[in-house]
């Protein structure tokens, strides 16, 4: 089960992949580095905005179900009344966000692509799926979202559409999901469910998963700080270019989360009813994700300029050497994203908080040294050494984190034997 989620979630990637590279790429050249940088920091505060929608549910909620088969209705039901409402407040923040970032061409953008926020409910349905280890239809369904967007984005590119068309072409990315979920939902008796509401059950989602929202909030704004940091403080072209780099570099960065979600519902009953083998898996995932940085740094420091030089052409020259550098941060962010993971199972997400409020403050003031001087590749480097500080040094100088910091020291160098454990990963796994 678990090879299937993952043979399916590698082809949602791979059709990920192509869209960011050639689609993506494409409507970047033609944007040119301002425009670009204009709908690359709107499209910032409408992940912000988003993720503040979803409340931290996802992984609870698949940690929940995963436990909890006997009241699964109740608790997707109100899962799904939840992130709704808060989605329609999070829109109306959104907009003010953006107006007063960008003036009205930025809230005419920003508007555009939050007209979602309600919609993200429909990850409910996907935390149902994953917590039946039925990663296969969130693939499945990732795949036919992206590809129908991915055409209506070409469509917009030939016919010269302006901004906000190219914003509608990336809102109806998630308009696609939530109406085929929902419909699925339907379709298949969970009807029901939609309906129902327990205020005991929303307190006691809301009391696990806001330490959790708190913790992925820093992360965010980790991930995100910078190009709002770069478009305050030095334009939108700069913006632009490092908005370009990101859109390749974080290809890497979802690889990791899309894993942690397959394997989580696993994980879970392991530290419960195996705590031996819940060590070995860690130790293994913590390997593989090792394995999957070092292919991006000496991917990105090998061929970036060339890849940068095809696909964005001369004006986004700079976008390499922040590709290379954001190859580097990646090794402590997918330790980081497994970290956050173990920490909900374990129920310590109080650590994931600290971690991440101190790696934000290390991160923005690192930010205001180094963009003023060397621009966006000065606020990739500050990424790398905040993601660093917060997601590995932190492993093995904080006690508590200590158990899991031994982890990650063994997957720093297990890339090297891993292939070793390959015959016995499926009994690992099992």
């Amino acid at each position: 089960m678990i090879l299937r989620n993952l043979s399916w979630l590698t082809v949602s990637q791979a059709v990920r992949l192509f869209t960011g590279l050639f689609v993506g790429a494409w409507l970047t050249r033609s944007l040119g580095p301002e425009k670009n940088g204009l709908l690359g920091t709107a499209m910032v505060i409408s992940s912000l905005m988003g993720f503040a929608a979803e409340l931290g549910l996802r992984q609870i909620l698949i940690k929940e179900l995963s436990v909890r088969v006997g009241d699964a209705g109740l608790v997707f039901g109100t899962a799904v009344r939840l992130m709704f409402s808060w989605g329609l407040v999070c829109f109306a923040i959104a907009c003010g966000v953006a107006w007063w970032w960008g003036g009205a061409e930025m809230l005419i953008v920003a508007s555009i692509l939050c007209a979602s926020l309600p919609l993200n409910a429909y990850l409910a349905v996907l935390s149902r799926w994953d917590a039946a280890q039925q990663a296969q239809r969130t693939a499945r369904l990732g795949i036919l979202a992206n590809t129908l967007a991915a055409l209506a984005r070409i469509v917009c590119i030939l016919s010269g559409a302006d901004l906000r068309w190219a914003a509608f072409t990336l809102l109806l990315e998630v308009v696609i999901s939530a109406v085929v979920a929902f419909g699925w939902s339907f379709k298949n008796g969970w009807a029901a469910d939609l309906r129902l509401w327990d205020g005991k059950v929303a307190r006691s989602l809301l009391r696990e998963s806001l330490p959790l929202f708190l913790a992925h909030s820093g992360t965010l704004l980790l991930l995100r700080v910078d190009q709002l940091m770069i478009y305050h403080l030095r334009g939108a072209a700069e913006a632009g270019v490092y908005a370009a780099a990101t859109r390749l570099s974080e290809i890497v960065y979802a690889v990791g989360p899309l894993m942690i979600m397959t394997f989580m519902p696993v994980l879970a009953r392991s530290f419960q009813k195996d705590p031996f083998k819940y060590q070995r898996q860690c130790a293994w995932l913590f390997g593989g994700l090792s394995l999957l940085a070092y292919g991006s740094i000496l991917f990105w420091w090998a061929l970036g300029p060339w890849v940068v030089q095809v696909l964005y052409g001369d004006a986004f020259e700079q976008a390499s050497m922040i590709l290379f550098v954001h190859g580097i941060a990646a090794l402590p962010y997918l330790h980081g994203e497994l970290r956050s993971a173990l920490l909900v199972i374990e129920r310590k997400t109080l650590w994931s908080v600290r971690c991440a409020a101190a790696g934000l403050l290390i991160n923005v003031l690192l930010n205001l040294w180094l963009i003023p001087r060397h621009g966006a590749v000065g606020a990739a480097w500050a990424t790398a050494i905040a993601y660093t500080l917060v997601w590995l040094v932190a492993s093995w100088v904080v006690p508590a984190l200590r158990s899991i910091g031994s982890q990650q020291l063994a997957g720093l160098v297990s890339p090297f034997w891993l292939w070793r454990q390959l015959r016995q990963w499926r009994l690992l796994m099992s």
